[in-house]
């Protein structure tokens, strides 16, 4: 592991956080079991059952040669050293070692049978992250004579199509790289890139998809046009690239990078300009915008594909070390502690390439989607593409990496408070930092400080907006802590201290589309359960498994009457049936706005959205 984070250094715009080295952090409680079983699962064996990684180019065989490896590989690396897993560490080097040996003597390296920037944009990020866990000596020249190659090669070979839309990340490791070496040459690379991209600044700025690209743009219609066109900068790949979810997921985070490189007042507001926009628009519960493949509208019935949801996290953990705007770690726990983890098993060996808010059914059927298949809200190994099955790798072990992080003044940041061991360097001393408690589901954290020596350094912890009346404190010390900013505890450490963060976790409802509420409490969102008949296709682990729903569904809420926490740890609301909304075409017909309920009123026990796969968590509000 490397001994320092790394900051932007001039002329780059400064910044107060920085990442972890990898395997700095070691989650404990729901967050370590969710990563072990990942292991256990396709996290840990995906290259012994799935076709397109079992003889994969990018570790020297004869298979799949684009982007499946890297992808893998980027999830591999921080699964692998977050978890300390020797036989996962051992997987990673077979991709790492073959891909350091493939690079030639102009710097090209990977699969001679593909030629495109992108796959290398992801195998340089998994490079990234092997260097900091490793501090792996052949990297860092390895990238320089890369990068040397495409700044050489990038007039005669612009950007490909999914290079056009993602080059941000190409960006983003090319200043990482910068701010190791203070090699000038690589920040004319960037500008390069940038000029070669897509225009995500202006495109958020103006936001031009506001309407249901179903009925604005229909999928055969597009499809119609991009037929027998290659032109990447027509307007028909134009829309295709910046309304594809996946896209838009890691474009949000390029003009953020563009401003640290020269600033600008619109670059700097890019993101909540973007990101506003596109959930008054196709914004759901979950934090995530919806995207079947393409952004499709706000419905709760819609989905969002699996690879937005990871792509989303990785973009928000990027932000998060360019700015230190606490609104950024409420979105990003909201994504990673509700729509990551309902989007995989939990034993680790299936996911969705959908997951709706409302889903109410399981199956392979024609839905509402944009363009996808009729299986995409299966849970399997590959449904609908296999971009997902490689790409998901990335979210939960890269959003435990990211737990904490370190400050420009010698200190740690706490950006999520969930059980974790925090070992690193603060104040010029070793430091150990034991997060105790349940969070995401209680709010009574105490972290307990260890250092090698005294050491003068300051702890920061986030505290979300949604915790009014927070507290922090050491011992009889009390510190100020408003929701939706940052705290700061700067003292002398000598160790043995306790820090004591209360975050008051009160049930609140928020209003979404068609006027339907959603419950949370804390970072949680919180779910209508429905009982489920479970049915699969293929043998396990590896079946594709499908539900249907065996209890009612179909209720609207009365959170004004009874909005409470339950003894079991749910969250009780009031309720009343309504018999008019249905099914239709296996999903929850859109919540009604002025829902007749009849019958007696009940009591819904709501459960965590991440633990009910077929659920309601987008409800009418009774009248």
């Amino acid at each position: 592991m490397i001994s320092k984070a790394i900051f932007n250094r001039a002329p780059l715009a400064p910044n107060r956080f920085a990442p972890l080295p990898l395997g700095a952090i070691e989650p404990k409680g729901e967050l370590r079991e969710r990563l072990e079983a990942q292991a256990r699962g396709l996290g840990g064996h995906i290259t012994e059952c799935w076709p397109s990684l079992m003889d994969n180019a990018w570790m020297g065989g004869q298979g799949e040669d684009w982007e499946r490896g890297p992808y893998y590989l980027d999830g591999l690396v921080a699964l692998a050293h977050t978890l300390k897993d020797q036989r996962l560490i051992d997987l990673k080097d077979r991709f790492i070692e073959w891909i350091l040996a493939s690079q030639d003597e102009s710097g090209w390296f990977g699969p001679r049978t593909n030629d495109g920037w992108w796959p290398r944009m992801v195998a340089l990020k998994a490079l990234t992250q092997h260097f900091t866990a490793t501090a792996d000596r052949r990297v860092l020249p390895f990238m320089m004579r890369y990068f040397k190659y495409q700044y050489e090669h990038l007039n005669e070979k612009p950007l490909e199509l999914w290079a056009t839309a993602r080059a941000g990340d190409n960006v983003l490791t090319a200043i990482w790289l910068y701010n190791i070496t203070g090699e000038k040459a690589l920040l004319k690379l960037c500008d390069r890139l940038l000029e070669g991209s897509i225009d995500w600044t202006g495109l958020f700025s103006a936001f031009p998809y506001t309407t249901d690209l179903k009925r604005s743009r229909p999928w055969a219609q597009l499809q119609k046009e991009l037929e027998g066109n290659d032109d990447p900068w027509s307007s028909a790949w134009r829309s295709h690239q910046t309304t594809h979810v996946v896209n838009v997921a890691m474009g949000l985070k390029t003009p953020a990078l563009d401003h640290a490189i020269h600033g600008g007042l619109k670059q700097g507001a890019a993101f909540f300009a973007g990101y506003e926009k596109l959930m008054k628009s196709h914004g759901v519960a979950t934090g995530m915008f919806t995207g079947d493949e393409h952004l499709s509208g706000a419905s709760p019935s819609q989905g969002t594909e699996t690879c937005a949801v990871a792509e989303m996290l990785f973009t928000l953990e990027t932000l998060m070390g360019l700015s230190e705007d606490a609104r950024l770690g409420d979105i990003w726990e909201r994504i990673g502690f509700n729509a990551m983890p309902a989007a995989l098993s939990p034993d680790g060996w299936a996911h969705q390439y959908d997951q709706q808010v409302n889903q109410v059914r399981i199956s392979r059927q024609k839905r509402s989607w944009y363009n996808n298949g009729d299986d995409s809200n299966v849970f399997g190994l590959e449904p609908n593409f296999g971009c997902c099955t490689a790409n998901l790798h990335q979210g939960l072990p890269k959003f435990a990496a990211h737990l904490w992080m370190a400050t420009e003044d010698g200190g740690l940041v706490c950006q999520s408070p969930a059980p974790c061991t925090v070992r690193f360097r603060a104040g010029g001393q070793k430091v150990r930092l034991d997060v105790e408690g349940e969070y995401p589901h209680d709010g009574h954290i105490c972290v307990r400080v260890s250092v090698a020596a005294p050491a003068s350094f300051p702890l920061v912890f986030r505290i979300p907006a949604w915790a009014e009346g927070a507290s922090l404190t050491v011992g009889e010390e009390r510190y100020e802590a408003r929701a939706g900013q940052y705290a700061s505890i700067h003292r002398l450490w000598e160790g043995g201290e306790e820090v004591r963060l209360e975050l008051p976790m009160k049930p609140r409802t928020q209003r979404w589309y068609h006027q339907s509420l959603a419950v949370y409490k804390g970072p949680l969102l919180y779910a209508l359960p429905i009982e489920a008949k479970w049915s699969f296709a293929g043998e396990m682990p590896l079946a594709d498994r499908y539900a249907e729903p065996l209890t009612p569904w179909n209720y609207a809420i009365y959170p004004d009457e009874l909005l409470r926490e339950g003894e079991d740890g749910s969250v009780e609301v009031a309720a009343g049936r309504v018999p008019g909304w249905e099914e239709k075409a296996g999903s929850a017909a859109p919540p009604p706005v002025l829902p007749r309920t009849e019958g007696e009123r009940t009591v819904l026990h709501l459960t965590p959205y991440a633990d009910a796969p077929l659920r309601i968590a987008q409800f009418p509000k009774g009248t």
